[in-house]
């Protein structure tokens, strides 16, 4: 007897976001095209915002009104918009910051990038007699330890102390008590030595405590590091292996400052206040408050200009997942901007963008470094050649541009 076909109701059902909605999850949504124009969000009932690029955080489908409660997110989507301009990395996290405590070890798991611009270094030494069968057994040995750590599979991704209310706690200690056999057998299989402890000693059973007093701290680590690598990596895993995102979504591409520089534009800025006694301005740009060093600009410090992030400390980001989920009011950035506008690029030796053909063709005028010892060159003599007959910087290029465009290239 043949199944009857599954309904229509169920298949959109699956593919509509109601079936993902989780109000102890902080999403936003979306919709665009026709959709957009209906007020169509993927809810059981169209909303009363239509229009293209809206966005919205919906609280309840369903309310005792039997209407569908949601807010606008236009701020969040305007900020993550203006952050992806600027293009910036975070460049540091602070150390005591509540964000590093909720990350914990996972915290220090950092992209690695296989390169062959960068290969491994090999350890070349040369060595004669005596000394170099000796140097090769050691190698030898160092290499079989390798490899026995190597073949000790672990997982980064242990459990984090710091973030463990009461109940964890103690459903964690009682769970740890119960691997006390498997403990055994790893420190008798892996484990070395402490010092002053001979193996005769060490091969009796002794306590755990006793063997405490004198074990490298590295022991119990890599055992629950291994032991997470087994309940991340068995067959049916009832875990999943947590590798959050150092900076906390904020973003995914780790651009270095010169690749920035290059690829984006400086954002625009106004400077709200200025701090005479540090010596430091106030000022919003990119959709935030920033500080920039207002010591060199004195009072000459423009009110309006471009401003590019020369340091972004993450404190604290948003706790997405729980109760109340939070959105922009839960991040904590720092972040310090310098001046980026054409007067600040003209006062460099080459004002101009790096590669570009203005960029080779600027003669650079060299200024030689007088001292107490060095005394200033002498003036040169004045040629016939009027002040104002004088190339310029860049008068080299327009000159050549002209003769390209006159004459031409023969």
């Amino acid at each position: 007897m043949a199944t009857p076909p599954s309904s229509q109701f169920a298949a959109l059902l699956r593919r509509s976001k109601f079936a993902s909605y989780d109000p102890h999850i902080g999403q936003v949504y979306t919709t665009y095209d026709g959709y957009a124009a209906r007020g169509n969000f993927g809810l059981k009932r169209p909303l009363a915002l239509r229009r293209r690029n809206a966005h919205i955080t919906v609280q309840a489908v369903d309310s005792r009104e039997q209407q569908t409660v949601w807010r606008s997110a236009e701020p969040q989507n305007r900020w993550i918009r203006m952050w992806d301009e600027t293009g910036a990395t975070p460049t540091y996290i602070d150390s005591k910051s509540p964000w590093l405590v909720r990350l914990g070890r996972l915290g220090e798991i950092t992209n690695s990038v296989d390169s062959e611009l960068v290969p491994q270094k090999k350890k070349v030494t040369a060595r004669t007699g005596v000394e170099s069968q000796e140097a090769l057994e050691e190698e030898e040995e160092e290499e079989e330890e390798e490899e026995e750590e190597e073949e000790l599979k672990r997982s980064t991704a242990t459990r984090n102390l710091e973030a463990m209310s009461d109940e964890q706690f103690d459903w964690y200690l009682r769970r740890i008590r119960e691997l006390r056999p498997a403990f055994r057998e790893y420190l008798k299989k892996y484990g070395k030595l402490p010092q002053g402890v001979d193996a005769d000693s060490a091969s009796q059973d002794t306590s755990l405590f006793m063997r405490s007093l004198n074990a490298p701290d590295s022991e119990f680590r890599s055992f629950l590091e291994h032991r997470a690598y087994i309940d991340y990596h068995t067959p049916r895993p009832r875990y999943i292996e947590q590798q959050p995102d150092r900076y906390g979504g904020l973003t995914y591409a780790r651009s270095p400052p010169l690749q920035t520089r290059l690829l984006h534009k400086p954002h625009l800025g106004r400077v709200i206040s200025v701090n005479v006694a540090d010596k430091t301005a106030v000022v919003s740009t990119a959709g935030m408050t920033s500080t920039v060093p207002a010591g060199k600009h004195g009072d000459t410090l423009p009110a309006v200009s471009t401003f590019r992030f020369t340091s972004v400390t993450l404190h604290d980001a948003p706790h997405t997942v729980g109760e109340r989920p939070e959105g922009l009011g839960g991040v904590k950035i720092h972040t310090l901007v310098a001046i980026d506008s054409d007067a600040e690029r003209q006062k460099k030796p080459n004002p101009y963008r790096p590669g570009s053909k203005e960029y080779i063709a600027h003669s650079e005028a060299f200024t030689p470094h007088t001292g107490m010892t060095q005394p200033p060159p002498a003036p040169k003599a004045q040629s016939n050649m009027d002040s104002k007959d004088k190339l310029a910087p860049g008068a080299l290029l327009k000159s050549l541009k002209s003769i390209q465009g006159g004459a031409g290239w023969g």
